[in-house]
């Protein structure tokens, strides 16, 4: 599956922290390439980096023997189809690399994830679990690294039944494995401790209404009781970890709240014990673990970037860094055993960002490459924080991205935009750097992005009013674009609809209903019919639980269901209309794409229509990814012409 090459180097840009004042829209393509970085590792002595690194159009494996990058790296190719996940130094000597590909049971595409052992003195590649006598989508669920045997991992799969993960105890030189724990059909989920002890096996069954099921083992005994044991700790409690004391569980719970905080359940007393964390506006996060792993020293959640919340007095170079650049976001990648080196990524809501290094205690950092370095920042549009008002008085968090042009708040009047809802649909949009905003705000246009509700991480109440109406999310989109013309910032013959995934099925529906909103309409990987929506999900495991929680429950009826799908509604369309999909789409079936180019051809809409061969959802070809954004901007100028405001 893999090959050795030889490669040159990455070459990098220097970040540019201050706004120029010349500006020059990127060509499309380079919204179209692949970043040059998409995960990177550091060897547990502090003294070697791996990446997942661009080479030419295609993902490699990079491992530099010394961090400041130089000298010729190894490369490792990764053959065409096989796509990047993560990477984690397991030793000195070897390097876990998981990766994943599109397959299909049947007709049904799927994703399936293998797991690689690299050993890096000989250069051998290893594929760590091989699928024997069944088929196993999951190859690579990693429970635990284990850190105090660094030759061994945890791991999730079973050789008898792929929907009974057992624990297995794997050696990374070989891939030589033993069990830990038995698995059953109703686990699907296992949780260590912060010493790599397995205590809790979590998950629900995959028929009748999908009870919940859960297991914990006693810390001083073998002996795993139910959950029915532990008063108040539901079978489908949100678990999120242990502290440093291994009775100590750390779940997610509302409290009483609107919000999910963190709180701690002891398991030798039975009941929960304190509060760890919580905030009254946003959903909390992941946990945030001391330099060794052995301790959890902070929380994590978002409120319109990254945020990170430090228990009692501890602090680190990575908040030093963050207190230096708070218009920036910090994010963690890896760091050594000691903790002395640390990779991290700086980026911007208008810089694509750079992976650093920080050594010592000073935090001393240095540059080991950039993740886009033909989009600098000087070239990007800013992006502003804004809330506008839904029909029912909602305030509904949005994000702004106005064209580089654009360098006064004066200038915003009349200007040709983009209404981009994110997909999902029950995902997130934060203030970061999104390339396919920028590719529009580079064009001239001015973008709204918002946080409908259904969206994560606001609360209960602004989940549910989303997830149990599909159309309150449609009319908060419909809301936003109205609020943008009736400030005189939007031109309403220029103002156009635009998503990836749900946001593709938003841009469809929303110029369906409101002909009167926009100039056009485009979708990639769209959802178009919600039926056959239904019927796909319905082919995977789980898929019947789903379909009832996420999508039937946010309609009335068959009636409504057809009356919010596109397809059926495709010829009242008459606006221009761009749609593209991939034929190996996992997520949106393909067929999808096809229906909704038939339909079309009732309407009088003028209709660009792009499929991409050996494609998935994420557009992962970079050469796949190249034609979209340059059709796409053949298609805007086409459709409303060129913006005034693209700077050339």
């Amino acid at each position: 599956m893999f090959s050795l090459l030889r490669f040159v180097g990455i070459v990098s840009a220097v970040i540019i922290f201050l706004a120029a004042s010349a500006f020059a829209a990127p060509p499309a393509k380079e919204f179209g390439r692949l970043p040059l970085i998409y995960d990177a590792a550091i060897s547990p002595d502090g003294t070697k980096i791996a990446m997942f690194a661009n080479l030419g159009g295609g993902y490699g494996l990079l491992v530099y023997n010394e961090t400041d990058v130089g000298g010729d790296p190894i490369v490792v190719g990764l053959p065409e189809g096989v796509k990047p996940q993560w990477l984690k130094w397991a030793n000195e000597d070897y390097i876990l690399v998981s990766v994943w590909q599109n397959e299909r049971i049947g007709t049904t595409p799927v994703t399936a994830g293998f797991l690689y052992s690299m050993n890096v003195e000989t250069k051998k590649i290893k594929l760590l679990i091989k699928p024997k006598d069944i088929l196993r989508q999951y190859n690579n669920d990693v429970i635990d690294f284990l850190e105090g045997d660094p030759d061994h991992i945890l791991m999730s799969f079973s050789d008898d039944n792929a929907r009974a993960p057992d624990v297995q105890k794997v050696k990374v030189a070989t891939g030589g494995y033993s069990r830990v724990k038995k698995g059953r059909v109703s686990i699907q989920e296992w949780y260590t401790d912060l010493t790599g002890d397995v205590r809790v096996g979590q998950g629900r069954k995959d028929t009748g209404d999908g009870d919940w099921y859960l297991t914990i083992r006693e810390s001083l005994t073998e002996k795993w009781l139910k959950g029915d044991d532990f008063p108040g700790l539901d079978a489908d409690a949100d678990i999120r970890g242990f502290t440093s004391n291994p009775d100590e569980l750390i779940v997610g719970r509302r409290a009483g709240k609107d919000t999910v905080g963190l709180y701690v359940y002891d398991l030798s007393q039975k009941s929960f014990t304190r509060k760890l964390f919580h905030n009254e506006d946003y959903d909390a996060g992941g946990l945030v673990l001391s330099g060794d792993g052995k301790e959890v020293v902070g929380a994590s959640y978002v409120a319109d970037t990254p945020q990170i919340e430090l228990f009692d007095q501890h602090g680190s170079a990575l908040e030093r860094l963050r207190q230096k650049h708070p218009a920036f976001t910090v994010k963690y990648i890896d760091q050594s055993k000691t903790g002395d080196e640390i990779l991290v990524k700086l980026s911007h809501a208008s810089e694509p960002g750079a992976l650093y290094l920080l050594k010592g205690e000073a935090g001393n950092m240095s540059k080991v490459g950039t993740y886009r370095e033909n989009l600098p920042m000087k070239d990007m549009g800013r992006v502003s924080v804004v809330r506008y008002t839904a029909r029912d008085g909602e305030k509904i968090p949005a994000y702004v991205t106005l064209p580089p042009s654009i360098t006064d708040n004066s200038q915003l009047k009349n200007l040709p935009f983009i209404v981009l809802p994110h997909g999902g649909p029950y995902a997130r949009k934060q203030k970061n750097f999104d390339y396919f905003a920028q590719f529009f705000a580079t064009r001239g246009y001015g973008v709204l992005q918002m946080n409908f509700r259904g969206s994560a991480g606001y609360g209960k109440k602004f989940k549910d009013a989303g997830r149990e109406n599909w159309v309150v999310m449609q009319e908060d989109v419909e809301d936003g674009t109205r609020w943008l013309l009736d400030k005189g910032y939007a031109d309403p013959k220029r103002t156009c609809i635009a998503g990836w995934s749900y946001g593709g099925y938003a841009a469809l529906i929303g110029a369906i209903k409101n002909p009167d909103l926009y100039a056009c309409s485009i979708s990639m990987a769209g959802v178009t019919d919600l039926k056959d929506m239904i019927n796909d999900m319905k082919k995977y495991r789980f898929g019947r639980i789903s379909v009832q929680n996420f999508v039937l429950k946010g309609f009335e009826n068959k009636d409504d269901l057809k009356e919010n799908s596109p397809v059926k509604r495709a010829e009242e369309l008459s606006m221009p209309v761009f749609i593209a999909h991939g034929k190996l789409d996992q997520r949106v079936h393909f067929d999808q794409f096809k229906r909704m180019k038939s339909a079309l051809k009732k309407s009088s809409a003028k209709v660009t229509a792009i499929e991409f061969k050996d494609e998935d959802h994420f557009l992962s070809n970079e050469k796949n990814r190249i034609e979209f954004f340059e059709e796409l901007e053949k298609f805007l100028e086409k459709s409303v012409g060129k913006s005034e405001y693209m700077t050339d």
